[in-house]
């Protein structure tokens, strides 16, 4: 008897044009012939117990039937470009919170763009618990009117575009939870490899030694039965769907407290999960335990054969934003080891962002420059700009469209081989001409400017702020007009350098400039 892992079902889509994995158990030691639609197409020998093979490439194909010996067959199966979708809350972000969300439901459903949901369990043992309860996880759906919802909005947003330009079935795997670190999402052994990295492991374990470990799981069970009650989604709803403050959170609780005959000082919020005390702590059933959800979610999906990652994450390692780019690479290689391929990786730089509820963004722009000097140093990773996609007092912009659609313009360019410029513009170099700077972008063949000032640019003539007088460009060059010529030794442009800022500078391609500072010394 074969049993396939949980991602091999009915209505899945494979890789096309790669070996594509397959793993599971066989209760004896046999030869299976394996074949698509009826014809014979390879023959694997598998043993006793765990096994993995792999289907020989595949053109891109729809509705295939794939059988494996007499125990498996797996019906409705497409081929074609399939994507695993990573991160925190903006990658989980679903569509039903979406400014766009009633237009994109009432689009044309789609049965060859497919989802697949990687189950939200923290620890092993939480889905015997019976707390949670979702059909939609570990199985794969259709583009639906019904379905899409659920579905991660820049995910959907990134397989449309995939599916509008190549015309061929497009699948993402979906494994992400919010406020998550990356550290999370790797396993111990990477984490302890390194001295920097190993702080998280070392913190957590000090947390535990404080712990009333007996009072610790009293309250944590208590969290994860309140956040699956209607109280706490309907709460939930009102948070993501708005941008919202504490205190009008609070007075949407009492309403609906007192719509459901709850009494507050009974505990309402405590029933919610939504209390404060109850995400203070950080334990061994806690999804932002470091090594947590690579052990419990992203090792059950790791080595289903992808083209590539879409990242979205960072805004919950502000506690230490200076080794960020140490543990995103870090997290790249983990990645590339449980793929055994050196897979494209494709994020999102942090977008614009001052406060939100109990979350700042005082470390974003240190966090930000980590994300870039990551795309500097790491191979086959590229960054997109959300320079123009953010809300100043909101963690979760409501619009995601763009995120998504600059990925798959990234792809096209990075992944796919065409030409296309899918890089935003970065700022290459400057010339100091007595009262102008001229900075030339690279991705840039043509710069434009919306409204008639460059925000969030600040020019310092030895450590003191310059008078800017106008703006202008041409090609790939911005000029900056000064009140007085610039006599000094050292000058330096930054751009982008607060938690939140505005860009309203431009490529060709409508993308955003990215954050820099450029420093000239005589």
């Amino acid at each position: 008897m074969i049993k396939l892992a949980k991602i091999f079902q009915d209505g899945m889509t494979f890789q096309r044009n790669k070996p594509c994995k397959v793993w599971g158990t066989s209760s004896e030691v046999k030869t299976v012939t394996i074949y698509m639609n009826e014809k014979e197409v390879a023959e694997r020998e598998l043993p006793q117990g765990d096994f993995a093979f792999f289907l020989p490439p595949q053109e891109a194909a729809q509705n295939v039937t794939v059988r494996i010996g007499n125990d498996v067959v797996l019906r409705n199966v497409d081929f074609g470009e399939v994507w695993f979708a990573g991160g925190q809350s903006n990658m989980e972000f679903p569509m039903k919170y979406d400014s766009q969300f009633e237009e994109m439901k009432s689009s044309r459903p789609d049965e060859h763009l497919r989802y697949y949901e990687v189950a939200k369990y923290s620890f092993e043992g939480e889905e015997e618990e019976g707390l949670k309860s979702n059909q939609d996880w570990n199985c794969w759906r259709c583009l639906t009117p019904e379905a899409i919802g659920s579905f991660s909005a820049v995910a959907v947003y990134f397989a449309m575009e995939l599916r509008k330009h190549y015309n061929i079935p497009v699948a993402i795997v979906s494994c992400n939870w919010g406020g998550t670190s990356a550290s999370a999402w790797i396993s111990r052994e990477m984490l302890e490899a390194d001295e920097e990295l190993a702080v998280y492991l070392r913190e957590y374990e000090e947390n535990l030694a404080h712990l009333d470990m007996e009072a610790y799981y009293q309250i944590s069970y208590a969290k994860r039965k309140g956040m699956g009650s209607p109280f706490a989604q309907m709460i939930n709803d009102f948070m993501m769907k708005n941008t919202v403050t504490m205190e009008q959170v609070m007075q949407h609780v009492g309403k609906l407290a007192a719509g459901a005959g709850m009494d507050m000082q009974g505990g309402a919020a405590e029933n919610s999960g939504m209390s404060q005390e109850s995400f203070m702590v950080t334990g061994p059933h806690d999804e932002n335990r470091p090594c947590g959800l690579y052990e419990s979610m992203l090792s059950k999906a790791a080595g289903f054969t992808i083209r590539g990652v879409i990242w979205y994450q960072g805004e919950s390692d502000d506690t230490h934003p200076d080794i960020y780019e140490k543990l995103f690479t870090r997290l790249v290689e983990q990645l590339r080891k449980d793929w055994a391929e050196d897979i494209p990786v494709i994020y999102a730089q942090l977008a614009p962002f001052e406060s939100w509820m109990q979350c700042r963004g005082d470390k974003f722009p240190e966090l930000r420059k980590q994300q870039f000097d990551a795309w500097e140093h790491i191979n086959n990773v590229y960054m997109i700009s959300t320079s123009d996609c953010g809300n100043r007092f909101d963690i979760h912009p409501k619009n995601k469209q763009p995120i998504g659609m600059r990925m798959a313009l990234s792809a096209r360019q990075h992944v796919y081989g065409e030409t296309v410029q899918g890089d935003a513009p970065i700022a290459a170099e400057m010339k100091v001409q007595d009262k102008q700077i001229c900075i030339r972008f690279d991705n840039a063949a043509s710069l434009h400017l919306e409204g008639q000032e460059v925000q969030g640019l600040e020019i310092y003539a030895d450590g003191e702020m310059c008078a800017i007088t106008g703006w202008s460009v041409s090609g790939d060059t911005l000029m900056v007009s000064m009140k007085d010529s610039i006599i000094s030794n050292e000058i330096t442009v930054t751009f982008a350098q607060t938690p939140y800022y505005q860009v309203c500078l431009f490529n060709e391609n409508g993308l955003p400039a990215f954050p820099f500072v450029l420093q000239k010394r005589k």
